[in-house]
C-alpha cells in the first residue's frame, strides 16, 4: 500500500467516490466513478469489481485495474467451489487473508481456482449487498503477504456499501423511467383509442348519409336498365313504321342508355359495398368470409389504383411488373376488406412514385412490382415501389394511427393503420414493411388460406 496516503486523505477520497456514485446513471457510470478514485483509495493494489448475474449464475467482471492499467474482464461461475470471490458472494461474507496461500484452506477445502493473477500475497473480498441481496463483490489483492491492513478491509466494506447504494439508486431510476415510458405509452394509446372511437362515430355518420343517396342511385339505375330493355322491345314492335336509319339511331341511343345504366349500377353496388365495410368497421364487426380468388382481387385493385392516379394526374405513368402464382387457387378470406388494403397500398405506391417522378423528371421511371406466392397453408403478397421509400427513423411508426409521411392535407394517417388491423386482426396474418429511403418500399403480407 502507499505509505504516504494517510487515513484522512483516503477517507476524503472515499467521500468523493460516494458523491460521484450518487450521480451515476447506470452500471458503466458506477464503474467509472470507482475507477477514478481507486488510486487514492488503495494505491497500487489490484482492484476488481464483479456484478452478480442471477440468470446466468455468474460473477461478471466490470472493472479490473492495477497501477492505472486495465486488465481483460472475465466471468466466474457460481458453481466454481474453488474461487474465493464466489465463496464471498455465495456466503455474503467479507474475506480478509493476510497470506492467501496459507489461509485460503479455511474457506476452500478444494484447490483454489486462479481467478486472480496469482494465489499468493494478501487479499480482501467484500460482498456488495442491498436489502439482503448480493449484487456483486469488490476484491483487493496485493502480491505481497501482510500488505493489506484491517483499515484497507474496512475501507473496502464502506466502498461496497456506497456501491450497493449506487446500484439501488440506478435501479430505481431505471424503474422510474420505465414506469414513465409505460404511462406515456398508455396515455398515447388512450388518446388514440378515443380518437379512433370518435372517428368510428364520424365514419358511421358519414356512411349513413352516403348510403341514402346511394340507394337512390342503385335503385334508379336498375329501373333505367329495365326501361331501356322495355324501350328496345317497343322499338322492335314499331320497326315497320320507322325508317331504317331512324331505327338504327334509336337502337344505338337505347343501347348506350342501357350500357351507361349498367355501369352506374355496377359502380354503385361497389360503392355500397365500401359503405357497408365502413359501417362494419366503425361498429367493430366483421364482413363475411367468402371463397376468394386473391389474384383476381389484387389485379383488379392494381388496375383501379393506377387509373385513379391517372385521373388525378393525366401525365402519370408507371410500369406494372406483376406475377400472380396460379397455384394458389381459391382461399377463404374477406375480399371486401382485403380490397381496401390492396387499394391503399397501390395508392401509396402510385403517390410516392409520382412525387419522385415530378422531382427527378426524365432521370427516373416509376415501377410497381406485385407478387403473390403459394406458401402451403398461407399466401404471401408483396407490393413494392421504387419511390421515395420510408425513412428508417419513422419506419416503426408507419402502422400507427394518424401517422403519415405525406404533407398536411394529403394523408389522414389511417390507411396503413386500418390495413394492418384488417390483415392481423381480421385475417390473423402478418404485415411488415421493408424500405431503403429514396430507393424503395415493400409491403409483405401473409394470410392463411383457410380463414375461419
Amino acid at each position: 500500500m502507499r505509505t504516504q496516503a494517510n487515513s484522512e486523505e483516503r477517507l476524503h477520497a472515499l467521500n468523493e467516490t460516494g458523491h460521484r456514485l450518487t450521480l451515476a446513471r447506470d452500471t458503466a457510470h458506477i464503474a467509472e466513478a470507482v475507477n477514478d478514485h481507486v488510486q487514492p483509495l488503495f494505491g497500487e493494489t489490484r482492484f476488481q469489481l464483479f456484478t452478480l448475474d442471477e440468470k446466468k449464475q455468474t460473477l461478471t467482471g466490470i472493472m479490473d485495474t492495477e497501477k492505472g492499467e486495465k486488465f481483460q474482464l472475465f466471468e466466474l461461475s457460481l458453481s466454481d467451489k474453488g474461487s474465493l470471490a464466489v465463496w464471498c458472494a455465495v456466503h455474503a461474507r467479507t474475506l480478509f487473508l493476510s497470506d492467501i496461500e496459507n489461509e485460503r484452506s479455511q474457506y476452500l477445502p478444494e484447490a483454489l481456482t486462479i481467478d486472480l493473477n496469482n494465489a499468493t500475497g494478501s487479499m480482501a473480498c467484500c460482498p456488495i449487498i442491498a436489502e439482503s441481496k448480493v449484487l456483486g463483490v469488490l476484491i483487493l489483492q496485493n502480491s505481497q503477504k501482510n500488505s493489506l491492513t484491517q483499515f484497507d478491509a474496512g475501507l473496502l466494506e464502506n466502498l461496497a456499501r456506497l456501491v450497493a447504494l449506487a446500484f439501488t439508486i440506478t435501479s430505481l431510476k431505471e424503474q422510474t423511467e420505465q414506469t414513465g415510458r409505460e404511462l406515456e405509452k398508455a396515455r398515447t394509446q388512450l388518446i388514440e383509442s378515443e380518437r379512433m372511437a370518435a372517428l368510428g362515430q364520424l365514419t358511421a355518420g358519414i356512411a349513413h348519409e352516403i348510403k341514402n343517396p346511394l340507394n337512390f342511385i342503385n335503385n334508379f339505375s336498375e329501373l333505367t336498365i329495365e326501361l331501356a330493355l322495355e324501350l328496345t322491345q317497343e322499338l322492335d314492335k314499331l320497326s315497320d313504321q320507322l325508317k331504317p336509319e331512324d331505327k338504327d339511331y334509336l337502337e344505338e341511343i337505347t343501347g348506350d342508355i342501357r350500357s351507361n345504366a349498367l355501369k352506374i349500377n355496377e359502380h354503385g353496388k361497389r360503392a355500397d359495398s365500401i359503405v357497408k365495410g365502413m359501417l362494419l368497421h366503425a361498429r367493430g364487426q366483421h364482413a363475411d368470409i367468402l371463397p376468394t380468388d386473391i389474384n383476381t382481387v389484387l389485379a383488379e385493385y392494381v388496375n383501379l389504383g393506377y387509373h385513379g392516379m391517372r385521373a388525378q394526374d393525366a401525365g402519370f405513368n408507371i410500369k406494372i411488373d406483376a406475377e400472380y402464382d396460379q397455384t394458389i387457387g381459391m382461399i377463404n378470406a374477406i375480399p371486401q376488406n382485403l380490397s381496401r388494403v390492396f387499394l391503399n397500398l397501390i395508392n401509396n405506391a402510385c403517390y410516392s412514385t409520382n412525387q419522385k417522378k415530378i422531382q427527378l423528371k426524365d432521370a427516373y421511371f416509376p415501377i410497381l412490382t406485385v407478387r403473390t406466392k403459394n406458401l402451403a397453408d398461407f399466401v404471401e403478397i408483396r407490393i413494392r415501389d421504387n419511390g421515395f421509400g420510408i425513412p428508417q427513423a419513422v419506419i416503426d411508426k408507419v402502422f400507427n394511427p394518424f401517422f403519415t409521411t405525406k404533407p398536411p392535407g394529403q394523408g389522414t394517417g389511417l390507411g396503413l393503420s386500418l390495413s394492418y388491423d384488417i390483415i392481423t386482426k381480421e385475417h390473423h396474418g402478418t404485415m411488415t414493411v421493408d424500405s431503403v429511403e429514396r430507393e424503395y418500399a415493400e409491403f409483405i403480407i401473409t394470410i392463411p388460406k383457410n380463414l375461419i
